[in-house]
């Protein structure tokens, strides 16, 4: 387990020699994964965006002027990480937990009363001895709430063979990145070669993978076709599908903005089939 204190009410998900431990007072987040002895998420920092493997929502990323329009007029986000209301507010709530069985949780929490549809988000594990599905998804009580859905995971780089993470995606474009590290509004080719990366793919089969020569492998499965990659620190990859991309709340986004409203929810659904590698 990473070496910041928890709280002490973790659920543990197990079968065979895969385990995840999940915290719902921090929005359900995994504090640990491991699998076949492998410790798989990293602890870049103490605060609640820097460690784990969190969801997103209801939305994901930056945005742009910490500002969503909503149907009275703009809304000013509460700034949460450096000067950016980051990664929406399911992150570090404390969730209710709705249902558990062997290898499953669920929670949902309300989103918070400035926001300026009402909502509730809900977040899911489903663990098996190769696998796990994460699900994430915002439920609105009215039409049109824009959102976007996705997961945080902060990767160990080297998982102790001294040979770096590899990670590859079916992309056939990336949003154009501004100084701001926000998207312009444009899709420019996908070009492997261009890192280190804070990025957001366009990947139409929602399929990827890392991979830890000589220790892991990892084939990613989501209903969406977006990822975000952030490997600019030395010691850690970030490898987040999301339903869109980073300041995705606007209408003129670089990708037409998602609508939640009553029994029409955003939803994304990712799977993650584990593989031990051999030198």
């Amino acid at each position: 387990m990473p070496s910041r204190d928890v709280s002490a009410d973790l659920i543990r998900l197990a079968a065979g020699s895969h385990e995840i431990l999940v915290e719902p007072a921090r929005g359900l987040r995994a504090v640990s994964w491991s699998y076949e002895g492998l410790q798989v998420l990293a602890h870049h920092g103490d605060d609640p965006v820097e460690y784990g493997m969190y969801p997103m929502a209801p939305w994901a990323g930056r945005v742009r002027g910490n500002v969503v329009d909503g149907p009275d007029g703009p809304v000013s986000l509460p700034i949460s990480y450096a000067e950016w209301a980051l990664h929406g507010t399911a992150l570090a709530a404390a969730m209710t937990v709705v249902e558990q069985r062997d290898g499953h949780v669920r929670a949902t929490v309300p989103t918070p009363a400035w926001w300026p549809w009402p909502c509730t988000i809900e977040v899911a594990w489903e663990l098996s001895e190769d696998e796990v599905q994460t699900e994430t998804a915002v439920h609105s009580r009215v039409a049109g709430c824009p959102a976007v859905v996705g997961w945080h995971p902060w990767f160990r780089r080297d998982l102790g063979t001294g040979r770096p993470v590899e990670w590859s995606l079916a992309a056939v474009e990336q949003a154009e990145r501004g100084e701001d590290h926000l998207p312009t509004g444009s899709r420019i080719a996908f070009d492997a070669d261009a890192g280190p990366f804070d990025d957001a793919f366009v990947v139409p089969t929602g399929r990827a993978a890392l991979e830890w020569p000589g220790a892991l492998r990892i084939d990613v499965e989501s209903n969406a076709d977006w990822y975000v990659v952030y490997d600019e620190q030395p010691a850690t990859v970030c490898f987040e599908p999301q339903s869109g991309p980073p300041d995705g709340l606007r209408p003129d986004s670089v990708r037409p903005v998602q609508l939640a409203g009553p029994g029409a929810p955003v939803r994304l659904v990712n799977r993650w089939r584990l593989r031990r590698l051999e030198d």
